[in-house]
């Protein structure tokens, strides 16, 4: 065997794609219950989300051959093309309709693309190959910082804004989350500890402010919608978030449920197929958005905790691909995709458990969905991708 197959699989973290697989192992499970009491059963279902794996770990294995300093030169057009189809979803009205966003481009075959899936991977590795600034002109210079920050303002400022227009506020919120790791990673020492520390206290303030306060929070946040600040929409989900079961009928039935079932599963659940919450189909969105839910109920409070426990090894081999980066790219690569994954994962679990207001956030790996479960693949295979490179000679370029 040669030296440089010998280095690949020793670089190769099979760790982080053991986990990866593990978490896919819970989420045929989890699917498979929530969807059981369906029209149909849950075959389908089940069938279909392993597909969907099956070309995620495809993708998965493709993008981690691919230099992904090589894959930052054609970013920008990924980024255009990305861009043309989030403008394309403004076609289908039909689809607007249904699901109350402009969010999808329906398929043949009875699947949809979802572009704003696949815009978190274009602009995660834009605003890592202009955060860095490495790459040097003839004479060995590197560009002017301005110019890089110009384009990512201008590439942010579209792309979230045509994602605002859809609407789609979880995926929305999933950006900004990318944008402030950047922040974090990318300012000088006492600016990161100052963001860091600012973000801590206004949490700190949320939550007391909604758990200890309810009633003062939703006054001001009314004043807020009278003087214009926020939409009716938005209102109405704060005050959701604060009292769902004054709202049982519409928007505070979801999680008033999701509550139930979670609170049920005590420590160690019903059982698989047990659940009575589940298998009633009482939860909307049991095996997409709230699939946290089925997990809660049928496996209990050590079930959901081992889940977690999954997630925390999947980000710390994340954040440990990014530290032994060979360059800051890659660095801010797997920097931006655990900050993704974090967000995304506590949104999830937190708006289950009525901790955080309720978004379109799908638990990453687990919740049924085929561009979620795609995207998050092609996520894994580029932080595998900076792994594998974090020695100059690991790889040959051909």
């Amino acid at each position: 065997m040669s030296n440089n197959r010998l280095r690949w699989l020793k670089d190769l973290d099979f760790f982080l794609i053991l986990v990866v697989i593990a978490i896919c192992g819970a989420s045929l499970l989890a699917i498979s219950s929530a969807t059981r009491s369906f029209e149909g059963g849950s075959t389908l279902f089940v069938i279909k989300q392993s597909v969907w794996i099956g070309l995620g770990l495809i993708t998965m294995f493709v993008l981690m051959r691919i230099d992904y300093r090589h894959l930052l030169r054609y970013i920008e057009f990924a980024y255009w093309t990305i861009i043309v189809l989030l403008c394309v979803v403004f076609l289908f009205p039909s689809v607007a309709a249904e699901t109350g966003a402009y969010g999808w481009i329906p398929l043949p075959g009875g699947t949809n693309l979802q572009p704003s899936e696949f815009f978190k991977v274009v602009f995660i590795l834009m605003l890592a190959k202009y955060l860095a600034n490495e790459q040097e002109d003839e004479d060995g210079k590197l560009p002017d910082p301005t110019r890089s920050y110009l384009l990512i303002t201008g590439a942010s400022i579209l792309g979230i804004g045509l994602i605002v227009a859809e609407p789609d506020l979880g995926q929305t919120m999933m950006l900004m989350a990318i944008v402030a790791t950047a922040l974090f990673m990318h300012l000088p020492k006492k600016w990161f500890w100052w963001m860091l520390g600012s973000a801590s206290v206004a949490l700190a303030l949320f939550f007391t402010l909604t758990m200890v306060y309810p009633e003062q929070f939703l006054s001001g946040m009314d004043f807020l919608a009278e003087k214009g600040v926020l939409e009716e929409h938005q209102l109405k989900r704060f005050h959701t978030f604060i009292h769902p079961e004054q709202d049982l009928t519409r928007d505070g039935f979801q999680v008033y449920q999701a509550k139930i079932a979670i609170g049920s599963g005590q420590l160690f659940g019903k059982g698989l197929y047990q659940g009575s919450q589940t298998q009633g189909n009482w939860v909307p969105a049991q095996h997409t958005d709230f699939i946290f839910s089925t997990i809660g109920e049928e496996l209990g409070f050590v079930g959901a905790v081992a889940l977690i426990f999954l997630f925390f090894l999947l980000l710390y081999r994340i954040v440990m691909n990014g530290f032994s980066a060979k360059d800051r790219t890659g660095f801010y690569i797997c920097a931006m995709v655990a900050g993704m994954f974090i967000f995304q994962i506590f949104e999830n679990i937190g708006m289950s458990l009525q901790l955080m207001p309720m978004t379109g956030v799908t638990l990453p790996f687990i919740s049924y969905g085929g561009s979620s479960i795609l995207v998050n693949f092609m996520l894994i295979g580029i932080v595998l991708n900076v792994g594998l490179r974090r020695r100059k000679l690991s790889f040959s370029n051909n």
